[in-house]
């Protein structure tokens, strides 16, 4: 420091940045010449919107992994990165996925699998992602997400009754009520330590059962965690005047009989749903173990078990 020497630390973001991205493309490369070395490969696709408001589409690739030597397999999975969308049509989708799909240099002939959400974009019989992509490889099988297939059957009946909707909309206003404010949270926690409340997922029913969990069995905390705000003078001016009316309001709401009836059956059928998407998960994993015994007297006579 004295003699004013410069030396070289690599502790800039640049040069930071620039050995993450490195390190990230060495890792791809090796994923990918090992799922060519196997051939044959699933892809897995999902889009999300960013913060700032673009459609990021995720790519995940399957495939098995054999060990000739150890005589051994094993099936990877690997992420190989988002992909901003400038639109969600089947269409652009389906080109976009090939465009990446060439520059991993990953043959799509050797594509035999995929599995996407049951949006209209991905599963469409004329224009979607799917149907594109079996134009042009017929054998990459396309398997639709069983457990959104639930989440949407779920979805679908619980918005054909008004008391289920008027339901859930009271459990996420409970949820953004107190989540908004540190004030009001601080008085929630005091009255229900262990327990918080969460927002409610519109894309995961079984996960709802989280969100309803502390109403199920800490209502009446909750309840008063309610009054104490609305019965609190030092709240004062238009914003608390807003928060007491609303506190009230909501006070009111949970005490209602049908309230607390439609947690008590709601709890109940999300338990059960949340069972249900777990067995899929399993029935699907007993799928591949009875298609590999199914063809490990093939795999056998190739010198692989």
């Amino acid at each position: 420091i004295s003699n004013k020497e410069l030396h070289t630390h690599y502790l800039g973001k640049d040069i930071q940045n620039e050995l993450i991205q490195l390190l990230g493309n060495a890792i791809k490369k090796e994923i990918i010449q090992t799922a060519n070395a196997m051939k044959y490969f699933s892809i897995v696709l999902d889009g999300t919107p960013d913060c700032s408001h673009v459609e990021q589409m995720t790519i995940i690739i399957r495939f098995v992994k054999v060990d000739s030597l150890k005589k051994e397999f094993s099936i990877k999975e690997h992420f190989l990165g988002f992909v901003p969308l400038k639109k969600t049509t089947g269409a652009y989708m389906a080109e976009t996925i090939i465009q990446q799909l060439e520059e991993m240099e990953l043959p799509i002939d050797n594509l035999r699998g995929q599995g996407y959400d049951n949006g209209a974009n991905m599963i469409g019989k004329n224009n979607g992602v799917q149907k594109k992509m079996l134009n042009i490889n017929p054998r990459a099988l396309f398997v639709p997400c069983s457990a959104h297939t639930l989440n949407l059957v779920v979805n679908d009946a619980a918005n054909c009754c008004l008391m289920a909707t008027s339901f859930f909309d009271i459990v996420q206003r409970v949820y953004v009520y107190f989540s908004s404010s540190t004030h009001r949270w601080v008085v929630f926690t005091s009255h229900q330590p262990t327990l918080t409340v969460k927002p409610l997922s519109e894309t995961r029913w079984e996960s709802r059962i989280d969100a309803i969990k502390p109403l199920r069995y800490e209502l009446g905390k909750i309840y008063n965690a309610l009054l104490e705000i609305a019965d609190d003078t030092s709240l004062t001016g238009s914003s608390g005047s807003t928060a007491r009316s609303d506190a009230k309001a909501l006070a009111n709401s949970v005490a209602k009989f049908k309230f607390v009836v439609s947690i008590v059956v709601w709890y109940n059928i999300l338990f059960e749903i949340n069972i249900t998407s777990k067995q899929l998960k399993i029935w699907i994993f007993m799928l591949l173990y009875n298609s590999y015994n199914t063809h490990k007297p093939i795999w056998l006579t190739v010198g692989v078990t």
